[in-house]
């Protein structure tokens, strides 16, 4: 039960965190946040290179939730062997990210303060395999660095 508090409730947390249904994440909220800071950061912009730059900014934060979201989905299958590097670790935990994704865009198809998107789940797609592939990369480098010492 322990295990599953460390390693599991976290990724679980996430994903409720990130569910369609989170009213805090809709364009419009979130404009009561990033626009006025925006204004505030870059006072002689227009109207409108604010709202690309809000655009721009929820496209990131799709991207670094599931990236986030697959790196705490592998955590929690790798658990505590924190020595050991499984390809089916990161297989799990980017297709549960990527199967996620494609269910939330879908999800917010159905709910009327929130709109779903193809571009939106690849941008989340490509956040995952993006960590996953990161960690791979660390992994197989300090491998062959212990390997020549």
């Amino acid at each position: 039960m322990k295990n599953f508090f460390i390693y599991w409730l976290p990724p679980l947390a996430w994903m409720a965190f990130i569910f369609p249904s989170n009213s805090y994440l809709t364009a419009k909220s979130t404009s009561y946040i990033i626009v006025p800071i925006l204004k505030w950061l870059l006072p002689h912009a227009s109207e409108e290179t604010i709202d690309i730059l809000h655009i721009v900014i929820r496209k990131f934060a799709h991207f670094f939730n599931y990236a986030f979201l697959s790196l705490l989905l592998y955590r929690a299958f790798r658990a505590a062997n924190k020595n050991v590097w499984r390809l089916e670790w990161i297989a799990y935990a980017g297709m549960i990210a990527i199967i996620y994704g494609a269910l939330d865009e879908y999800l917010q198809t159905s709910i009327t303060s929130r709109t779903g998107s193809v571009y939106d789940w690849l941008i989340d797609s490509s956040g995952a395999v993006f960590a996953l592939g990161t960690i791979s990369i660390r992994t197989r480098l300090k491998t062959i660095l212990q390997k020549q010492t």
